[in-house]
């Protein structure tokens, strides 16, 4: 399956895929209750304490007092739950964080202050020296002359060593000042887990270049958690987003 990215046409990429929101919880208020038994009765250990515990409920079977079970299986339960709880609070503080982290982008033709959250597929983002990378880009235009930069990736990969990474050949002299207002479609494969693969065109748009398909390199993008080192500023295509950045397949 391919996915086509239109870039800067909002209204196409708002009404093909979803924003930039990330969510990592496993529970929400209403069902943290029945999800998290669920999963703790799902072991094999706890259907045979609770069997145990139901069984000394019944006189006949045993004279041993009931809470003697119940009262340190309830108490377990408990604890398992609260560190479940506590656990969940901070993904979802960390989601927010990152949701909530601003963000420069065009749209509409304007460079706009926006939060992460908000960005979408096909919006052009704006990157400065040390900014974290908020989604999966593709590269097309760095303040480097010859279109280098260089991320830190060690978030995904573990590896310290810097990457370099290069704009397209087809957007190598485009003026800084042109920039926000490229046009194109990208053509890409639908987000994978193979953060080391990335085959895809891209097609600029009069006047820009005419029309001529321009084949892309994971060399050409920098993905969502990477850091952009050395490198006074660069800025990228949107193409994977929320659930569907590459290293969450």
């Amino acid at each position: 399956m391919k996915r086509y990215v239109y870039i800067n046409d909002d209204e196409s990429s708002q009404e093909l895929y979803r924003d930039n929101r990330i969510s990592n919880r496993k529970y929400t208020l209403l069902n943290f209750l029945p999800k998290n038994l669920w999963e703790q009765f799902s072991r094999f250990m706890n259907q045979y304490f609770l069997l145990i515990a139901c069984l000394q409920l019944w006189s006949l079977i045993t004279p041993v007092n009931p809470a003697s079970t119940w009262g340190p299986l309830i108490f377990i339960f408990a604890v398992s739950a609260s560190k479940e709880a506590w656990d969940d609070y901070n993904r979802y503080m960390s989601d927010k964080k990152a949701n909530e982290k601003e963000v420069w982008v065009v749209r509409q033709g304007t460079k706009k202050h926006i939060q992460a959250q908000d960005i979408h597929v096909g919006n052009i983002v704006w990157l400065r020296e040390n900014d974290e990378v908020p989604c999966d880009l593709v590269l097309i235009g760095t303040s480097d002359p010859q279109g280098l930069c260089y991320v830190e990736t060690a978030a995904l990969d573990g590896e310290t060593d810097l990457k370099t990474r290069v704009i397209p050949s087809s957007c190598i002299g485009i003026d800084f000042e042109l920039l926000h207002k490229i046009k194109g479609v990208i053509e890409c494969p639908n987000p994978d887990k193979d953060i080391r693969r990335f085959d895809a065109n891209l097609r600029l748009f009069p006047p820009f270049i005419d029309n001529d398909m321009c084949p892309l390199t994971i060399k050409n993008t920098i993905l969502q958690s990477c850091y952009l080192r050395n490198t006074e500023w660069a800025c990228g295509v949107a193409v994977y987003t929320g659930k569907f950045l590459s290293y969450e397949i």
